[in-house]
């Protein structure tokens, strides 16, 4: 895997050095603007965090007798130390895993209890509490530790006897606009998975050469959205988030949420595409080992979610041809490049870059062009033609021809400063 060169239009301006935080991508072959791209949103979207211990034997009696007198809701304890609401409670079936189920959607907990896979009296993994993005969003990584595991009032002590963090899973997510996949996708994305499914509303796709299982469903126009691997591994999720949260019934959720973290550039005229890297609490575990460190708890993964997320988009990742030892696409490399997630408090902390200003640049549009002709000489089969179709892909095409014009020239006069620029560098070595 090759990352391209990554230039702005003030370092092209200055030199040809490169700048990592720039927008222009280039491999030698082409140049990507990326600047149309805006990040709307970086979330730790689910955790799901597991615990070890023995069930208490009061606790189930109390289940047991809801049970018996089927009544829906329960208290966690008797004076709601915990949480002043009640909790909907059903019991459930083998097939789910575990043997109870507690929700409550103001917090934004679901927690399963009491696993088929061992008996209830005895020690083992017993107590699965799946978190929300809105339970994440507001609070700090010790307020939700606390919650589940603190000293007096952690929801894990109510449930279990010396109750031991086992395992945690996590959803990370990037929310984005003014980027679509390619129509190729599939044939250009870079996978060890065997499993793909593809999702567009319009037919059936057989993709049998590439994966295990492929479907397609969901409504005519919409983009395509995939699900590449198993939930038991590291699983990638790209989807219609727009499409999406009005299904789920959260479009004011993520609306504000939205908002807020792009400094107010999101535009709700047009549709948000997410990606989710789902990590298995057993991948986690092993990427703890790696780094001789233990990844059980949420707590002690909070800081390494840069590190997850970079992990899953390279072990998953979007190429130029598809060669896995070529180069990424560009917009994979700001993925895993400027997306970052640092701790959850008073909503996710991340860091971000707002998009450059091309009106000071403007002034200096002839060594911006000059050194990206210096860029694309390293090719040999470079031509003129070639030069040209990536300056009109650039968003500063229109200040390029109002620069051209308002000198008397046009674009024969650009085209021949290419020629003639390309042929220097590579009589007289200044390619870049």
């Amino acid at each position: 895997m090759k990352f391209n060169q990554r230039f702005s239009l003030e370092s092209l301006s200055l030199g040809s050095e490169e700048d990592q935080s720039g927008l222009l991508f280039a491999n030698g072959d082409q140049i990507i603007d990326l600047s149309g791209v805006n990040i709307v949103g970086a979330s730790v979207d689910t955790v799901r965090q597991l615990f070890h211990g023995v069930p208490k034997a009061s606790f189930i009696t109390k289940l047991e007798q809801h049970v018996e007198n089927k009544d829906e809701f329960i208290r966690l304890t008797a004076n709601d130390l915990v949480n002043d609401d009640r909790w909907h409670f059903s019991r459930m079936g083998k097939t789910g895993g575990y043997r109870y189920k507690l929700q409550n959607n103001a917090v934004g907990l679901v927690v399963l209890f009491g696993s088929w896979y061992g008996k209830i009296d005895q020690e083992g993994s017993h107590l699965k509490i799946e978190l929300s993005p809105h339970f994440i969003s507001q609070r700090t990584v010790p307020e939700i530790w606390d919650y589940l595991h603190g000293d007096f009032v952690g929801i894990s002590r109510i449930f279990l006897e010396e109750p031991e963090a086992k395992g945690v899973a996590v959803h990370l997510a990037c929310d984005y606009q003014g980027f679509n996949l390619p129509v190729d996708f599939i044939q250009k994305f870079s996978t060890s998975s065997r499993t793909i499914r593809a999702y567009d509303g319009i037919a059936s796709l057989d993709l049998s050469d590439f994966t295990d299982a492929v479907a397609t469903y969901g409504r005519e126009g919409q983009d395509k959205n995939y699900l590449i691997g198993k939930p038991i591994a590291v699983q990638m999720a790209l989807y219609d988030k727009s499409y999406e949260m009005i299904k789920s019934d959260k479009v004011d959720y993520f609306n504000e949420e939205w908002s807020v973290y792009s400094f107010g550039t999101y535009d709700s005229t047009q549709s948000v595409r997410r990606i989710e890297a789902r990590l298995h609490h057993t991948v986690i575990r092993e990427i703890g080992h790696g780094l001789g460190l233990e990844f059980e708890g949420f707590n002690q993964v909070a800081e390494h979610l840069t590190d997850l997320w970079r992990y899953a988009l390279e072990r998953n990742r979007l190429m130029i041809d598809g060669d896995p030892r070529g180069y990424l696409n560009p917009f994979w490399q700001l993925l895993m490049q400027d997306v970052h997630f640092y701790v959850p408090a008073q909503g996710v902390k991340i860091s971000r870059k707002k998009k450059e200003a091309v009106d000071p640049i403007a002034r200096n549009i002839t060594s911006v062009i000059g050194n990206l002709v210096s860029i694309m000489a390293r090719r040999n089969d470079c031509t003129v033609r070639h030069v040209m179709r990536q300056l009109h892909n650039l968003h500063i095409w229109p200040e390029i021809q109002t620069y051209y014009r308002s000198r008397g020239k046009d674009d024969d006069d650009l085209r021949e400063q290419i020629k003639e620029g390309l042929e220097k560098r590579r009589l007289i070595g200044r390619a870049a």
